[in-house]
């Protein structure tokens, strides 16, 4: 038999790897991502992208385990705490804002495949840099809640 503390272990670091990977995603845009793109810069940007999207997957699954698996603390534990409700909404912000710009990613593939310069706009540029900017902030709040919500703070008493 499995210890179940090691399950929950193994859980809430995958959580934190997804977490790290995420930000990874996010945090290494600016430095590929800029008005005179090179090939390579926009293909860096697009991995940048797909990192962003598997973190938030690794994060989901884990957390759900969490939640709604026999190893966490119980699904009263989890869904009880406001601080938990606040990091779910901030992630699904940060995910909500990131949308339009992995539409935009995604279709310089065409441009990728030929060896071209993939083409957007200046306001897509801006529009996309403010968009980072704004799930930088959010990022940078979201691992605070972690230990609230595993101290149980927040919860009825």
């Amino acid at each position: 038999m499995i210890d179940p503390l090691l399950i929950r272990t193994v859980l809430q670091d995958a959580a934190e790897l997804g977490l790290m990977v995420l930000s990874t995603g996010i945090l290494g845009r600016p430095f590929c991502f800029r008005r005179q793109l090179t090939v390579r810069e926009a293909r860096m940007t697009q991995i940048s992208d797909i990192l962003l999207w598997m973190g938030a997957a690794v994060l989901v699954i884990a957390h759900a385990g969490l939640w709604f698996s026999p190893y966490g603390l119980g699904t009263w534990f989890y869904l009880a705490n406001p601080f938990q409700w606040l990091q779910i909404a901030i992630f699904a912000s940060i995910l909500a804002l990131d949308v339009w710009p992995a539409r935009v990613f995604r279709s310089w593939s065409r441009y990728l495949v030929l060896d071209q310069t993939p083409y957007f706009t200046d306001r897509q540029h801006v529009l996309i840099r403010r968009l980072w900017r704004i799930q930088a902030t959010l990022l940078l709040l979201l691992p605070l809640f972690s230990p609230l919500v595993r101290m149980g703070v927040g919860l009825p008493r």
